[in-house]
């Protein structure tokens, strides 16, 4: 993998796959990480385009029942080889199928060059987000009208990120790609709902955002006042408020 895309996943290494993300909002906020971004986006594009012919199949049961995603592993290889051999120019070294089910069940990878593992990372966090998208969208009626939980009624992911518009909040998941309704007061995470040990911060220079946080599980999510300003999709803004994270992370909370 370059050190250019590598250095943007350090950056940031889990924003998920959207199809209307702005690239040029994104590039804006980060000059110094230009050519990083473009090299991602050029990377989730090749993903995009060899994931496309797989066949998207019916689902019994959302991914949130599932123990892990190493089933799809098997028909994502071949895509995830193609990506493989478009970047490096050989085949990988390896056995795709069983990299990627070792990766979704936090197993172990075969060995590999830290190089090759870093690339191997970044296809498989791109590609299993890609088709939880479009998994979530052929299987929407697996995902209930009602969810009142902070992790993802389809893939069981929590919301790291979410809207206030006029008299309601949505958390956005940003693995699936899937929206819904939430209490304001209410942490995400623990489902605490006493106003004294629920609290939140902003950043200078980053307005109509609030970092919400829980005392009770030290737990937080970035939230977007669309009263304060129009706003990007959810993948955009994550990736645009980056500095909440690092101040979230400097008073502990995850």
């Amino acid at each position: 993998m370059s050190a250019s895309i590598q250095d943007f996943l350090d950056l940031k290494r889990d924003i998920a796959y959207a199809p209307t993300m702005d690239w040029e909002s994104i590039i804006h906020a980060y000059p110094a990480h230009k050519n990083v971004i473009i090299g991602v986006r050029a990377l989730r594009e090749r993903i995009e385009g060899a994931i496309a012919a797989i066949p998207v199949p019916n689902l019994s049961k959302s991914c949130r029942e599932m123990p892990d995603l190493s089933p799809f592993a098997p028909l994502l290889a071949p895509s995830c080889e193609r990506v493989w051999e478009d970047i490096t120019g050989a085949k990988p070294a390896f056995g795709m199928a069983e990299a990627l089910a070792a990766l979704t069940m936090k197993g172990d990878v075969p060995e590999m060059e830290e190089e090759d593992r870093e690339r191997l990372e970044a296809i498989a966090q791109n590609a299993f987000s890609r088709f939880l998208f479009l998994l979530r969208e052929k299987n929407g009626h697996l995902v209930p009208t009602a969810w009142n939980k902070g992790d993802c009624p389809f893939c069981g992911e929590y919301a790291r990120i979410g809207f206030d518009e006029e008299n309601r909040r949505t958390l956005h998941c940003l693995t699936c790609g899937h929206s819904w309704r939430f209490p304001r007061i209410k942490c995400p995470s623990c489902g605490n709902a006493d106003h004294t040990s629920l609290g939140y911060f902003e950043a200078e220079g980053i307005d109509g955002v609030r970092v919400y946080f829980c005392k009770e599980c030290r737990r937080y999510i970035k939230v977007v006042d669309t009263k304060a300003r129009t706003a990007h999709d959810a993948e955009t803004e994550d990736a645009l408020t980056l500095e909440l994270d690092e101040i979230a992370k400097k008073e502990d909370l995850s």
